[in-house]
């Protein structure tokens, strides 16, 4: 087995193994038996717990930024915007969200995990998403837009479906009203 095609089979092991049980459960030898791989071909790939969880973020952002791509595909007909495009990709469940959810409480204990997403999210937000710094309407339906995301993460629902679509599609209406686009 390659070494990219290993990396694929472990990170996908311990998503099953994290959605599952949690990822304060998730053991590396647990990961290296679901994977069908030794401890020592999973160490080589992930020397670390830690490692292995930044590689599970780090697979959860590509999946975010495909997410991006497809929303600017179906926004491409009309002028769009930055947060129009977070807004978009939002809309809809992502496969990612159970694991999201499983790996909140690992990330409330160890936030230096999260130092590369939070890397992301500071430049899209103050690079793209808010260009200027008095640009408070952007930054409150951004920050409106993420309410939502942990909503669901939480699995608090305390919109129906219904609800939750015209939320979202008013964020994109007023989103799009940005004089930037």
């Amino acid at each position: 087995m390659s070494r990219t095609n290993s990396k694929k089979a472990i990170l996908a092991a311990a998503e099953e193994i994290v959605i599952e049980s949690g990822a304060l459960h998730m053991t590396l030898d647990a990961v290296a038996e679901r994977a069908g791989i030794s401890k020592g071909g999973l160490i080589y790939n992930f020397p670390s717990k830690e490692a292995l969880l930044e590689a599970m973020i780090g697979r959860m952002m590509e999946h975010f930024d495909e997410l991006r791509e497809q929303a600017r595909k179906q926004l491409s007909d009309a002028p769009y915007n930055d947060l129009m495009v977070e807004i978009k990709a939002f809309q809809g469940k992502s496969k990612m969200d159970r694991l999201g959810a499983a790996l909140l409480a690992v990330v409330a204990n160890q936030p230096e995990l999260m130092r590369v997403m939070r890397e992301d999210l500071q430049h899209r937000l103050f690079e793209k998403i808010a260009r200027t710094e008095d640009d408070v309407r952007s930054l409150v339906l951004f920050f409106a837009l993420m309410g939502l995301h942990f909503h669901n993460l939480l699995n608090i629902s305390l919109l129906n479906q219904g609800q939750m679509k015209a939320v979202l599609d008013e964020l994109i209406r007023l989103a799009s009203c940005d004089e930037n686009i």
